[in-house]
């Protein structure tokens, strides 16, 4: 099976050098994902208020990429525990698949539980590969030193999430190794970056935030990798202009970086490309930019 590449809705709207980046990295590496244009909402933000529409709405982009004979390859950490999630209830509770398979139908769809969901995280490190990634990089990001968030809705739960190494996962580390980044043990690495608690308890919401960034600044490190739009916003909102504290960046972008590709194709804006080149200092990259 081929893959369709999922963006959902936060990406495109806010955070659209995350898609720019995967497309470009993607196309290096020979991946094509095709179209996206009839997905709809993941149903993340109705999971804990109206979990009927959540499960139909997830459903539906499953079958979607079922019909196409296509896996789903996410980019959003919580689009992607929301599939995963979906897909475990509709295979436990067949009375409940029945249900909206009846309302998909009216589509001419149907859910059937055989699609695939990856992270692009996880493309990364076991479809595509270390070596591989090694193979492709020419500038790598020696010297570089960075904490990964790895996320909440992508480890947790395990038994969902279907990762063998949740309880103390290493790919994305293995990943920033990849193209020469120092990846930190920081203290806090597999906390929440605090965005659930945004708007509900905005003071300790941005004080788990900052919690972590100062982890990986007190051991050296200049940046956070992230694989999740809303940890990267809530990195990005917590961090004052001026300030010493590591900035936020996707992991493609960094990839696409130490693989030669231009900034410009990896959606880095200028304004983006001048912090970067600050917080790569030491690295063969800041050429290129």
């Amino acid at each position: 099976m081929g893959y369709q590449l999922f963006s959902g809705c936060t990406i495109p709207s806010r955070l659209g050098g995350y898609r720019d980046s995967t497309l470009a990295v993607l196309e290096a590496f020979g991946v094509d994902v095709g179209s996206e244009s009839k997905f709809n909402c993941c149903g993340y933000p109705l999971r804990n208020t109206d979990r009927e529409i959540y499960l139909l709405s997830s459903a539906r982009n499953l079958a979607l990429a079922e019909k196409s004979g296509s896996d789903i390859l996410v980019m959003c950490k919580c689009c992607f525990g929301s599939f995963k999630h979906a897909q475990n209830a509709l295979n436990q509770d067949l009375q409940l698949r029945d249900e909206v398979n009846a309302i998909l139908s009216r589509e001419g769809l149907e859910y059937r539980g055989v699609a695939r969901v990856t992270h692009i995280l996880s493309f990364l490190r076991h479809e595509v590969g270390l070596e591989a990634i090694r193979q492709r990089v020419v500038r790598p990001l020696a010297g570089v030193k960075a904490g990964a968030q790895y996320g909440c809705h992508m480890l947790r739960p395990s038994h969902i999430n279907e990762l063998n190494d949740a309880g103390v996962p290493e790919f994305f580390d293995l990943l920033l190794s990849a193209i020469g980044v120092e990846s930190l043990d920081y203290k806090r690495k597999f906390d929440c970056c605090g965005a659930p608690l945004n708007g509900i308890n905005s003071v300790l919401s941005k004080k788990m935030t900052l919690r972590k960034l100062e982890a990986i600044r007190e051991m050296g490190g200049s940046l956070v990798a992230t694989g999740c739009p809303y940890c990267h916003l809530q990195f990005a909102g917590a961090v004052e202009e001026g300030d010493a504290l590591p900035r936020p960046v996707v992991y493609p972008q960094l990839l696409g970086l130490a693989m030669g590709l231009s900034p410009e194709s990896l959606g880095i804006e200028a304004a983006d490309a001048e912090t970067l080149a600050i917080a790569l200092d030491g690295a063969d990259v800041r050429q290129s930019m």
